[in-house]
């Protein structure tokens, strides 16, 4: 878990890897603000083990492709 104010550097490997396959969510997750990125790239890449990085990366591109800026639409 990332204290307050804490955030990932960068998009992390596992959501990048399911986004370089996909042109469509790709695109969406680059128009999207820094701030929204943030968030997708923090929840994923904050998991402590590398499953659980690659579930919330599924999940994550999931969320992506049907266009949710947020985690909580």
């Amino acid at each position: 878990m990332l204290k307050k104010g804490e955030h990932i550097d960068g998009t992390p490997t596992e959501l990048q890897v399911l986004l370089n396959n996909d042109i469509e969510a790709n695109a969406f997750f680059e128009s999207l603000s820094k701030s929204y990125k943030q968030g997708y790239s923090d929840w994923v890449g904050s998991a402590k083990q590398e499953e659980t990085r690659n579930i919330r990366a599924g999940k994550a591109l999931i969320m992506l492709q049907n266009k949710q800026k947020t985690l909580k639409t």
